[in-house]
């Protein structure tokens, strides 16, 4: 319905077109009625209605300055004029408001319907077009924010290091810069402790919704600030490590972030204690893109193939090596692949030659899926031979076996393309019941936990958090409508353990109680 008000100083004809017309059959409802056009005048400096039908004269304010004031302030208001035949020239005369009809007195009804239908048609196509341009107006947002995830995982994790691509991605990005020509960018590494708060949080909402929670709390530290997530890890009896970037929208005031105002507001909203580890500004895209050799720097090879933080560091590199090849991105993916035998050969060419073997190995298993044959010909190219102990050996061997992977993947037919969604789909309908989260997703399938919430945003138009909460509502109505079981009884079997939570996640979806949505 398109809101319309009307203004006559005539009270029985006020009344009738406010009565005597079926405004609900034209798509209209009637928002106010005035019998002079200053009360209009009032009732437009908070309020902006899509059509005024306004008599021309009236006794203080005209109609002709009623329209003279939506031209000069270009609201989107279309005009309708009622007038008498004596008035019609002088009406004319109001051609430069872009007035969009006028009806002559007495009114004829049929002739008002036949104008009011024709406005309809034309706010229809003005709203198709505003939400064509929003569109693509949020769906060049949305893009933009993927390029600046993709650059802030691709320097990460080490499939970025050239100054020139950085400087000219971070151009195409817009990103702003500080005096001193640099885009600044904050590192941040949280760690929650592990105690009876912190798991009666987890009982309650689960680990995603502590992670929202996080993001939502980093992103309201400092306004001028966005935040992109790199990689979330369950570190067992310490919580959760969180590790983040900023990317700074103004010139940054020395001084002005404070640890521990973080902690605090961590604590005051989610009740978790938390302890902030790294809360660092980086000088340059070049100190992000080196951040991830300094993992285990201090430790002596002998025991570095045992550091958690080393080999958490590999298998998301193995996972974001995958994607790539999915994304058939060879640049990156070559990339990545000299970058991590860097981080092999950190701990021995040994273990380097180890670890190569396996990374391939399972790069194999992902492209090949269940295909035994394919499988065992892609094998016999890339183990044949194996990869010396020389560093120098180990690379060559590696970036060959990446390129004939990559081959392969170009060479897919349309029904053997990249299956990554549907792999990503089915795991999470079998298991959107338990505590899982995007980093559990990424882990079972074997891909970048951002480039899965990339894949689920173009194929579904939803995040990851509202897919998930979406596939247990709808499993709880199916619930409610043919089961006797209580309703706390159905948050549970659907992922929920806190009922007050199930409530608030079924209104948001349904825009009704579960009770109500039973009852109706």
């Amino acid at each position: 319905m398109y809101s319309l008000v009307i203004a006559e100083d005539e009270f029985t004809t006020r009344r009738g077109l406010v009565n005597m017309v079926r405004w609900n059959e034209l798509g209209f409802r009637v928002d106010g009625e005035f019998s002079d056009g200053g009360d209009l005048l009032d009732y437009l400096k908070s309020n902006v209605p899509d059509v005024i039908l306004t008599d021309i004269r009236m006794t203080k304010v005209s109609g002709l300055e009623i329209a003279r004031l939506v031209s000069e302030q270009k609201l989107p208001i279309q005009i309708v004029f009622l007038t008498g035949h004596k008035e019609f020239s002088y009406a004319q005369e109001a051609v430069e408001y872009h007035v969009a009809h006028y009806l002559l007195k007495p009114i004829d009804l049929s002739r008002l319907r036949e104008v009011f239908r024709n406005i309809r048609v034309k706010l229809d196509e003005q709203s198709a077009q505003e939400d064509a341009l929003q569109n693509r107006r949020d769906h060049y947002s949305m893009l933009v924010n993927y390029e600046k995830q993709q650059f802030v995982t691709d320097a990460y994790f080490g499939a970025l290091h050239n100054p020139k691509q950085m400087e000219e991605r971070l151009r195409l990005l817009r990103v702003q810069k500080d005096k001193a020509g640099q885009a600044q960018q904050f590192l941040v590494k949280i760690l929650l402790q592990n105690d009876a708060r912190y798991r009666e949080f987890l009982d309650s909402y689960g680990r995603q919704e502590l992670q929202e929670q996080i993001v939502h709390i980093l992103e309201c530290f400092d306004t001028r600030l966005e935040y992109y997530p790199i990689t979330w890890s369950d570190t067992g009896e310490e919580g959760l490590t969180v590790l983040g970037v900023f990317w700074e929208k103004e010139a940054c005031v020395q001084g002005i972030y404070h640890p521990q105002e973080l902690v605090k507001a961590i604590y005051n909203l989610m009740a978790v204690r938390a302890q902030v580890v790294l809360f660092e500004k980086l000088d340059s895209p070049a100190g992000l893109a080196h951040w991830a050799e300094n993992v285990g720097k201090n430790v002596p090879e002998s025991h570095l193939i045992q550091d958690k933080d080393y080999l958490q560091l590999l298998r998301d590199q193995k996972k974001l090596l995958y994607s790539y090849l999915c994304q058939k991105n060879v640049e990156q993916g070559m990339e990545l692949t000299n970058t991590m035998l860097n981080h092999y050969l950190r701990g021995g060419v040994a273990f380097a030659q180890r670890q190569c073997i396996h990374t391939i190995t399972r790069l194999l298993d992902q492209v090949a899926q269940q295909d035994l044959m394919e499988w065992n010909q892609l094998y016999a190219k890339c183990m044949n031979p194996l990869p010396s102990l020389q560093a120098e050996g180990q690379r060559s061997w590696m970036e060959n076996c990446v390129r004939l992977l990559y081959d392969y993947m170009g060479a897919q037919t349309e029904a053997k393309k990249d299956t990554s969604i549907e792999k990503v789909m089915e795991y999470i309908r079998l298991h959107y019941r338990e505590d899982i989260t995007l980093n559990t997703v990424a882990e079972a399938v074997f891909l970048n936990p951002f480039y899965i919430s990339r894949l689920i945003k173009e194929q579904t138009g939803r995040n990851y958090t509202d897919l998930v909460m979406e596939m247990r509502v709808e499993q709880a109505v199916e619930l409610l409508k043919h089961s006797d079981l209580y309703v706390y009884e159905i948050a549970e079997k659907v992922g929920y353990n806190n009922l007050k939570h199930f409530y608030k996640v079924f209104r948001k979806v349904t825009g009704k109680s579960p009770g109500d949505y039973r009852n109706s």
